[in-house]
């Protein structure tokens, strides 16, 4: 297990993009929201929608914000914000065990379909679903939050936000992140990554038509867990690395009532 000196030196010492880089494509109303432990909230962070459950404390849904903030900055100046998805998704979950994440499961595969192709939110619904049975209505939860981004108008700041940071030209790559209290570890992430190759150039992620034979749709997926003192411990180191790139890089998004809410 990461100690926090050592996850404090690694946040400390990470060489992170430049926040000049992001700062013209900050949405309007971007930056961390008010968070309330009774609701369940979610945030796109960069190419990540973040999740959260009811009962999870504020101040660790900030804490898991900047914690998702800074693995994909690292992963950006480490592999590169246009490389292989997978390699990417490897250097970012590096990133969380660096700061002290401990992987409880982890699983990569390819995806596998019939047909003269399929529609990228329809397959990522049948993994989310799979993946988060176990959890009673965490596949409820986040299969709302994708519901929301379907039907949401494309303006709003978080949908630019979140198209902007998961297109690449021919790639996409994209995460869903659900994060809920656990008796046994404190606080638990469910992450679902996905990446998406294609022979023409993606302008939609998660509602584009894939072809056969000329894509390529990838997932992997991670069970992970934190102890929740550490992560206090650590908030305002994180907070103070990634206070620049917030405003670029964070939004809620506020998708109405989500089951199991009321």
């Amino acid at each position: 297990m990461t100690s926090v000196a050592a996850a404090r030196t690694l946040i400390q010492m990470a060489d992170l993009p430049s926040a000049e880089a992001f700062a013209t494509d900050a949405p309007g109303g971007g930056g961390m929201p008010v968070f309330d432990v009774a609701k369940q909230q979610a945030l796109v962070v960069g190419s990540d929608v973040v999740s959260f459950t009811r009962g999870v404390e504020a101040e660790f849904r900030q804490a898991i914000a900047d914690s998702s903030l800074f693995a994909q900055l690292v992963a950006m100046k480490k592999v590169g914000a246009d490389a292989d998805p997978m390699a990417f998704f490897d250097a970012y979950f590096a990133t969380l065990l660096g700061l002290g994440w401990m992987v409880q499961k982890r699983d990569t595969a390819e995806f596998s379909y019939k047909g003269t192709g399929f529609d990228v939110h329809e397959a990522v619904i049948g993994v989310i679903t799979a993946f988060l049975a176990p959890i009673a209505g965490a596949g409820a939860a986040v299969l709302t939050v994708l519901k929301g981004l379907k039907e949401m108008d494309k303006s709003r700041p978080f949908i630019k936000l979140f198209e902007k940071q998961s297109r690449r030209a021919k790639m996409g790559r994209f995460q869903f992140t659900l994060i809920h209290k656990d008796p046994d570890h404190g606080l638990s992430a469910e992450i679902m990554a996905f990446a998406l190759n294609a022979d023409e150039v993606v302008t939609q992620v998660l509602f584009f038509r894939l072809k056969k034979g000329q894509t390529q749709l990838r997932r992997s997926l991670g069970s992970l867990s934190i102890d929740t003192e550490a992560l206090s411990d650590l908030r305002p180191n994180l907070a103070g690395k990634v206070k620049a790139f917030r405003q670029s890089l964070i939004a809620e998004a506020d998708l109405g009532p989500i089951p199991g809410e009321g």
